[in-house]
């Protein structure tokens, strides 16, 4: 087993308030860990959750899409466990929420990117042209002023953005025969900051119709020389929540 070290920031702390504060959830968090290429290199699958009652173990089992999700020590399910798995250079991160009843989040998703992904190539060539679409490539500068930690919470969020919308495709597979097909490519950004969200086109703009979802919630921060990035499912907009 991977010996582990736990990293903790004010960062971490404040980017899991933003994001899960005033959405119903019972207990919620973001786990950083360093030492392990992958999830699979450590606790045999299994993850520790600091809940507010104290460490809480929980197994994870992976659908055929290879999505992660919670079960019990028995095998069953945990409806009400939304988590969301990344995996970059030895840094393993896990992005939680336990929903209560009435709770408009319906999924979560987490993503970690390096900057290194998007250091200038001997060869020239400029990574972020042929992972962006040219208005995200006009956005960059105004997401941040540094432009490898815009670049790296841009693809992240695209990334997170698909993630999150595991939970709620299994719950429609569940009860559904027809199956919902996008990709990656199919999420936007159409808004300088990053925490504004994350559009959809296509067949992902379709899909998130026939889920209910009304919007994917980007949030993002630097973490070392990473950029670490939550997006969060919810039926409805958050400002619709306190009126």
């Amino acid at each position: 087993m991977a010996e582990l070290q736990q990293i903790q920031s004010d960062a971490i702390i404040d980017l899991s308030r933003e994001s899960f504060d005033g959405l119903g959830c019972s207990d919620y968090g973001i786990v950083v860990l360093q030492g392990a290429d992958s999830w699979g290199a450590h606790e045999s699958g299994n993850i520790v959750l600091p809940t507010s009652e104290g460490p809480f173990t929980v197994p994870i089992s992976y659908d055929e899409r290879e999505a992660p999700f919670a079960t019990g020590m028995d095998g069953s399910k945990h409806p009400e466990l939304l988590l969301s798995l990344t995996d970059e250079g030895d840094y393993i991160a896990c992005a939680w929420a336990r929903v209560l009843p009435g709770s408009p989040l319906m999924g979560v998703g987490i993503d970690l990117n390096a900057f290194s992904h998007f250091r200038p190539r001997k060869s020239g060539r400029d990574v972020a042209k042929l992972l962006f679409t040219e208005h995200e490539l006009e956005l960059i500068p105004h997401v941040a002023d540094d432009p490898l930690y815009a670049k790296a919470a841009l693809f992240a969020a695209k990334e997170a953005a698909f993630k999150s919308c595991a939970w709620p495709l299994r719950a429609w597979y569940e009860s559904h025969d027809d199956k919902l097909l996008f990709e990656v490519r199919h999420f936007c950004m159409t808004e300088p900051g990053v925490e504004r969200g994350v559009a959809r086109n296509g067949a992902a703009q379709a899909a998130m119709d026939r889920m209910g979802i009304q919007r994917i919630e980007v949030h993002s921060t630097q973490l070392l020389d990473m950029a670490l990035v939550v997006a969060l499912v919810l039926r409805q907009e958050r400002s619709a929540l306190a009126s």
